[in-house]
């Protein structure tokens, strides 16, 4: 059976936050006083221990809906991949990833292009510092764009060549992909072609502290399963 990662991240952020807890009373114990920089080592320990719990709970749920799923509670389908056909949507995969933030890098590179260009014209000096401020945002969203496609591919090549779909989830190389969740909404489910590669395409979009962010997961469909993946489609649309 595969394992379970969020169940070590909850484990993991629950530790976290016995301990942040536990230093929560140290500078007493070890006779810190407040105004000396006990009342701050008790503040940060107590928000992280906050938001670590909130962490741990939130993975320990999704874990338990991964063991459903392992165990074949509401399963849809449970494809495993021939390594030629996984290399294939491995390749493609990457190419699709990389052109489909293309379009977000040169949105951001427009505009902090001619903000930084405006204000080097109306301020020679301080705007030639916020044009190069700038500049170096453009290498920093150049960097995480090329940087993000590149650790997915290498996951997926050193990943498990399989995929678990249910009507809410797919969990696919050990990466869980849930729309059943707070603040999350479920768009559409559509059977897709890449270059001769078949495709189930979910969408679902979350709230973020930076707004709504949509969420493309692509489960390659094996070679001859396309009818029992448009009985998916339908089965998932009936039921959103």
């Amino acid at each position: 059976m595969s394992r379970n990662p969020p169940k070590r991240t909850a484990v993991a952020s629950f530790v976290v936050s016995i301990v942040a807890a536990v230093t929560i009373f140290v500078p007493e114990l070890v006779g810190i006083d407040g105004f000396d920089g006990g009342f701050a080592i008790s503040f940060i320990s107590f928000f992280i221990a906050i938001c670590a719990a909130i962490v741990g709970v939130m993975y320990l749920g999704f874990a338990n809906k991964l063991d459903k799923i392992l165990r074949g509670e509401g399963l849809l389908a449970h494809w495993t991949y021939e390594s030629d056909y996984w290399l294939d949507y491995t390749l493609k995969e990457y190419a699709e990833e990389k052109s489909e933030k293309k379009g977000l890098f040169l949105i951001v590179t427009g505009f902090a292009l001619f903000f930084g260009l405006l204000f080097w014209v109306l301020d020679p000096e301080a705007g030639f510092i916020v044009f190069l401020v700038m500049l170096a945002l453009i290498g920093l969203v150049a960097f995480a764009w090329q940087f993000s496609a590149w650790y997915n591919y290498k996951q997926n090549l050193r990943g498990v060549k399989e995929a678990y779909i249910t009507k809410d989830a797919v969990y696919m190389n050990q990466r869980l992909y849930t729309w059943d969740t707070v603040f999350t909404c479920f768009e559409e489910v559509s059977q897709k072609d890449n270059h001769g590669l078949s495709l189930l395409v979910f969408k679902f979009t979350s709230a973020t502290r930076a707004g709504p962010q949509t969420h493309t997961i692509r489960v390659p469909i094996p070679r001859g399963r396309e009818k029992e993946a448009k009985e998916i489609v339908e089965e998932i649309r009936m039921k959103q």
